[in-house]
């Protein structure tokens, strides 16, 4: 199903991420209206408010931001407050207000996909890309040619085992020449 209006395309990127609330948003028996509202779930503790610059002024956005920060203040909550701007683009004026009391994302009418993934990118989890096996190996070939000594051989190939075997080993071969020694060769 495509959506149609900028708010719930924004709404259909972030719902895996993040839950819907009902609006109006109800923040210690305050009643604060905007076009949709979601909070994170664990570990992402944000509050997501939209507003819609088509059904809102710049004032209303404002009393909008500031009723909702002002919320979180009085319920000591420490929740950063996100408002995403859908619809033309306000001022920078407009912005620069809004921003004081949260992060703004103004992210125009959130008809190009790629576009409305880049605006709200700071609130969905970051995707790594795949990584090629075979580049790594080779690479790690690579290195282990390098290598000019049987320790530095010997560290290169423990780091399969990860980094504590790999920092075990060279502790230990930072000691051995400082251990007491008996008449075999052996520890005492």
């Amino acid at each position: 199903m495509t959506e149609t209006t900028p708010v719930e395309r924004v709404a259909e990127l972030l719902k895996a991420d993040f839950k819907r609330i009902p609006i109006p948003l109800s923040i210690g028996g305050l009643q604060i209206d905007a076009a949709a509202a979601f909070v994170g779930e664990p570990p992402r503790p944000d509050l997501v408010v939209v507003g819609d610059t088509l059904d809102q002024t710049p004032a209303r956005l404002q009393q909008t931001v500031e009723g909702v920060g002002r919320a979180l203040d009085m319920m000591g909550s420490r929740r950063p407050l996100t408002l995403i701007v859908v619809g033309p683009r306000p001022e920078s004026s407009t912005l620069t207000r809004l921003s004081r009391h949260a992060r703004v994302l103004p992210v125009g009418d959130a008809s190009d996909q790629s576009n409305l993934e880049n605006w709200l990118a700071v609130l969905l989890p970051l995707e790594l890309p795949k990584l090629q096996e075979s580049r790594a190996e080779a690479a790690f070939d690579k290195l282990l040619q390098g290598a000019r000594d049987a320790i530095e051989r010997e560290l290169i190939e423990l780091s399969h085992s990860g980094a504590t075997a790999v920092s075990s080993r060279l502790a230990a071969l930072v000691d051995e020449p400082f251990l007491d020694r008996d008449d075999t060769g052996g520890p005492k």
